[in-house]
């Protein structure tokens, strides 16, 4: 996801906020249904949640209920995980990774939990591995492996300098995650956000696939287990919807984790814990609107999910087809905020 330019988004935010115009889920989606039919070859599910409300719809050769490839909006669900811990008072954000790690090899000492969740560990990248076949793809995603001698390769920079994006960082954040609550990560999606929430099977599956196209081809194949937390988990837009609804309910992660979870950095691009948030002006019946995103994209399969907390409003949109242009929110044009003032704002 392209990091957010402030300069521009600070001159977005001069809109009063109008009050948002009442709306079901189901009439946000028929909404949103007439922009995506009016995007040309759109193929995927979207659904919206309001108000306790679940609405989802499918365009292109889909169903609503399929299954699908969360991509890395698996990262918002780790970070979840994470406060889990930190507000039973297992973890703490702000202390290094060795104390749950004690072998870890590259600045274990210095690199924290929070530093992990923000990608500014400083880490060694996954993206600068081989791709032998040369189909677009390294090799590391294609096959589940051992991933650590990637990460303890010599690191990138200096710890908490600055933002890069990295698997790197949920790969080791899923580790610790298993040395401190004993668990798999698999075991922990199960029972901290799967049974709870009485969700479908939310998992990470295994073995190659490829599900998609990219340019009218069919996508690389990829092992869903070797991106694990960082980008592993598959599931309904519905139970992804219902996680948004507890998250900004408070039915998670305490309050304090959550006003955390969703603190933006501007001289990050509003980065934050596993997600994106800021508040830009949205226009339409929305103005300036606090909002919390996380992309993902693998293969041809890209993933929007955003959570507008102050509205009570959630959305998640899939596509199938790896041409999708979403455009950015930030610069106030493009689908995505086309999508969000439709769920919001209806027709």
């Amino acid at each position: 996801m392209k990091a957010l330019v402030a300069a521009t988004l600070a001159a977005t935010l001069l809109t009063a906020v109008p009050v948002a115009q009442a709306q079901t889920a189901a009439e946000g989606l028929e909404a949103m249904r007439t922009r995506l039919a009016a995007s040309g070859a759109y193929s995927g599910v979207f659904g919206v949640s309001r108000a306790g409300e679940i609405a989802v719809g499918a365009r292109g050769d889909h169903e609503a209920d399929e299954v699908w490839r969360w991509a890395s909006v698996s990262k918002m669900v780790s970070t979840i995980l994470v406060l889990q811990q930190v507000d039973e008072g297992r973890m703490a954000l702000d202390a290094p990774v060795s104390d749950h790690l004690p072998d870890w090899p590259v600045n274990g000492d210095r690199i924290t939990i929070r530093q992990l969740l923000t990608h500014t560990s400083g880490l060694a990248s996954p993206d600068t591995t081989p791709d032998r076949d040369a189909d677009g793809m390294a090799d590391l995603y294609q096959q589940a492996g051992d991933w650590r001698p990637v990460c303890e390769a010599t690191p990138r920079a200096e710890p908490g300098t600055d933002f890069a994006y990295n698997n790197c960082d949920y790969w080791l954040l899923g580790a610790v995650l298993e040395a401190v609550s004993g668990q798999t990560y698999a075991d922990l999606v199960r029972t901290r956000l799967v049974q709870p929430l009485a969700l479908g099977p939310v998992t990470v599956p295994s073995g190659p696939r490829s599900e998609a196209r990219v340019d009218g081809r069919p996508e690389p194949r990829i092992d869903p287990a070797a991106w694990g937390p960082g980008g592993g988990l598959y599931g309904t837009v519905q139970d992804l919807l219902r996680i948004n609804t507890a998250l900004m309910e408070g039915a998670l992660i305490s309050p304090a984790s959550r006003a955390e979870m969703w603190k933006g950095d501007p001289a990050a691009g509003f980065a934050a814990l596993g997600v994106w948030a800021y508040t830009p002006d949205l226009g339409g019946c929305l103005g300036q609107t606090r909002l919390v995103e996380r992309y993902g994209e693998i293969g041809g399969v890209q993933v929007r999910n955003f959570l507008l907390p102050d509205l009570g409003l959630a959305l998640s949109v899939y596509s199938s087809d790896g041409e999708t242009v979403f455009g950015e929110v930030w610069q106030g044009q493009g689908l995505a905020i086309d999508l969000i003032r439709a769920a919001a704002c209806g027709a």
